[in-house]
């Protein structure tokens, strides 16, 4: 309209200036002209001021129009849409003003839900990005304007009903193990055999048409089922009380019989759903079995452990050492040298398979260096040190983390003995620089592990890592190839360890490997000095169990001083030591380490699984000896965290058999 106008204005003047021109021409009275003149401009003057009134007024009105559409518009925006508004004071977090959608809401009986503790707590969880909010049954999902200092949100419950019933109907797969099938077998005519395995598919049927999942009998010992994630979750609710219904009912037959399971869902394709189960499956058996590992299929996501409630069953043959055997000497093949590495503070087991592994790639003509930090070692370690320097070719493998940075190459081999965590390693830095690792290892897998591994020997039914190795050795040696005396000692030391001389997790294997070090010319005498305590340790022990406390009739914790500083020998034998005394089944020592963590050594006389309470703290271990350090906290707010970790877990850490 304006445009129009001006163009109106410029078309009067145009012609009321022709008009003058005309006049100047036609009339030459000069007075005429004039006066004609003043006419035409007074015409002119008042056409313009008209044209210019009626582009106010139409403006004006447009402005009133669009006002009065924005008004209703706001209005609407405000009362009707369904996103609620809150306007609050910057200073107090007190609701200035809120729409009738955030009424509804917030105002309930005359009486408003909205605190200022409540809207501080919004703004802190759009500063964390958080976003999501739950009133009632509704869920809604908000925005802070700290600039305008309003929040607003809106209704997503349909929305988010639909994400959850998505996630609920993922589908996971599942894969079922007898785990000692063979071995219970192996003595049983065919009508035995045939009873048996009606005993067990009975008894997985029933249990899967419970949940009314589709499965499958793969063979005599292998089972195969396909779920959503809304069954699992009922599954783990009741936390897969099959293991411990089969277990019961197979005693009853006087049969050992276990399950073991490997669960995955979430993965972008089956295959990989598919994958990530039947490694769960293989983290269920190596971790001794009678356990349901559940893990998303995702590389970032953590595994859920249930059951575990009975301690290892041997289940490695000597085909499978053999195999092992076997294996590693085709890697030592495709290797330039080989690394071995222990766990940090590295125990006796440690120390003699790290020896023990070297020795073995000497077997295969290849330079082997353990690695070792100095200033970290506890007493038993020094005093092999000391009698290291009496055996050159020995001590000359020992080289820092330092040392074998600057040594190894790209087909350099990294060893892991007596640990799987990397985080557990002498040096990280220097385990994150090998491509190539094989792991040798008798503790319970963890959800930390090597991403790939080129071999991966974990036995936790193996007394020690020393075991393991001693086998390997076993199956390689010949008359041109024997342990070195002093090696064999070694070894025979992370044995008598590991297995409390002989007295606890000791197989018809163990006698058998020892057997074999004696023969190589292990020496009991020295093993018994590299082991034993000196005055100062014996008495640290004593004053450690001076401040036990019972916590159940059969278990006890000793709480250090949060000023001393104790190795982790001292710690493990106190726990030994108690352990030895009548009507204590289980001990926890707490102590302040020399590397400033809070540790925790935990021993257990086989009724009580303390492995399942150490995980539960970051840990690991095994059934009967497990342990975990802690950074960041106190000794007393680590008694604190064990103690309610333990209450918790009071009814899965008893072995089943102990409970009757």
């Amino acid at each position: 309209m304006k445009k129009n106008g001006m163009k109106r204005i410029f078309g009067s003047v145009f012609v009321l200036f022709l008009l003058e021109v005309m006049l100047f021409f036609l009339i030459s009275n000069k007075y005429i002209f004039i006066a004609g003149l003043l006419i035409l401009n007074l015409i002119l003057i008042n056409r313009i001021v008209y044209l210019i009134k009626k582009i106010e007024i139409s403006n004006t009105e447009k402005i009133r129009q669009a006002s009065t559409i924005a008004e209703k518009s706001l209005d609407y925006a405000f009362n009707e849409v369904s996103v609620g508004i809150i306007n609050y004071d910057p200073d107090t977090n007190e609701a200035k003003w809120l729409n009738p959608f955030a009424e509804n809401i917030f105002n309930k009986d005359g009486q408003t839900l909205i605190s200022p503790e409540l809207i501080q707590t919004y703004v802190k969880l759009a500063e964390k990005d958080k976003d999501i909010f739950k009133v009632g049954d509704h869920v809604y999902r908000f925005n802070v304007d700290t600039t305008q200092n309003t929040i607003t949100f809106k209704d997503i419950t349909e929305e988010s009903n639909l994400y959850h019933e998505k996630l609920e109907m993922q589908t996971a797969i599942g894969i079922v193990s007898v785990d000692n099938y063979d071995d219970i077998t192996d003595s049983m005519d065919e009508k035995e055999i045939s009873y048996l395995n009606s005993f067990i598919t009975t008894m997985v049927s029933d249990w899967m048409d419970e949940y009314q999942v589709f499965y499958k009998r793969l063979n005599a010992e292998r089972y195969f089922f396909i779920a959503q994630l809304e069954d699992i979750k009922k599954m783990m609710d009741s936390k897969f009380q099959i293991l411990d219904k089969i277990r019961k009912e197979s005693s009853t037959r006087e049969i050992s019989i276990t399950l073991s399971m490997g669960i995955s869902y979430g993965g972008e394709t089956l295959s990989q759903t598919g994958n990530t189960a039947q490694t769960n499956l293989d983290t269920a058996l190596v971790r001794g079995g009678d356990q349901v590992v559940v893990k998303e299929a995702k590389d970032n996501a953590k595994p859920v452990f249930y059951g575990g409630r009975t301690a290892s069953v041997a289940k490695r043959t000597r085909v499978r050492s053999r195999a092992m055997s076997t294996a590693i000497q085709g890697i030592f093949s495709e290797s330039s040298d080989v690394y071995i590495m222990g766990h940090r503070f590295p125990d006796m087991d440690a120390i003699g398979s790290a020896f023990g592994m070297a020795r073995l790639a000497k077997f295969h003509n290849k330079e082997a260096w353990v690695v070792l930090e100095k200033n970290e070692s506890i007493p038993d370690v020094e005093r092999v040190m000391t009698e290291l320097e009496k055996y050159p070719e020995l001590a000359k493998q020992i080289i820092t983390p330092k040392e074998a940075m600057k040594k190894k190459t790209e087909s350099s081999l990294l060893i892991m003995v007596d640990y799987h965590k990397p985080s557990l390693s002498i040096s990280q830095e220097l385990y994150e620089q090998f491509d190539k690792v094989v792991i040798v290892d008798h503790h319970r897998r963890g959800d930390e592990f090597p991403a790939k591994p080129l071999l991966s020997y974990i036995e936790s039914s193996a007394s020690s890592a020393s075991e393991l190795v001693t086998e390997l050795i076993e199956y390689q040696s010949n008359v041109n190839k024997q342990l070195d005396r002093f090696e064999a000692t070694l070894l025979l030391a992370g044995i008598v360890v590991d297995t409390k001389s002989f007295s606890v997790r000791t197989t018809a294997r163990t006698f058998d490997v020892a057997s074999y070090l004696r023969t190589c010319g292990a020496d009991s005498s020295l093993v018994q000095y590299l082991l034993s305590s000196d005055l100062t340790s014996y008495l640290e022990m004593n004053s450690l169990i001076a401040q036990s406390e019972y916590v159940t009739p059969d278990t006890v914790i000793v709480t250090g001083s949060e000023e001393k500083e104790y190795d982790s020998v001292t710690a493990a034998k106190t726990a030994d030591t108690l352990l030895s005394m009548v009507g204590i089944n289980a001990a926890f020592v707490i102590t302040k380490r020399i590397d400033k963590q809070i540790g925790i050594s935990a021993r257990s006389n086989g009724s009580i699984n303390v492995q399942l309470v150490m995980e539960n703290l970051g840990g690991g271990g095994h059934f009967t000896n497990a342990a975990v350090q802690l950074s960041n906290v106190t000794v007393a707010e680590v008694k604190e965290q064990l103690l309610k970790v333990i209450h918790q877990n009071i009814d899965v850490m008893y072995d089943s058999d102990s409970l009757g």
